[in-house]
């Protein structure tokens, strides 16, 4: 219930980002991609730390 509500919340804000900061249309399909874009930069950034022989830091998964 709470993850439920978490991924709500999440969404909701990535809407208001889409609509305030980039004057896009806000659609369920733009959010999940911005939602991808950034867990994919954030894995690919872990992926770098990694080679570079940093500590792994601690990574909160968005929810589907």
């Amino acid at each position: 219930m709470i993850q439920m509500l978490a991924g709500l919340i999440t969404s909701i804000l990535l809407a208001i980002y889409c609509h305030d900061e980039r004057s896009e249309s806000v659609s369920i399909r733009r959010v999940r991609q911005l939602r991808n874009q950034i867990l994919n930069e954030s894995r690919a950034g872990c992926a770098e730390s990694t080679m570079q022989g940093l500590p792994i830091p601690n990574i909160i998964h968005a929810s589907p």
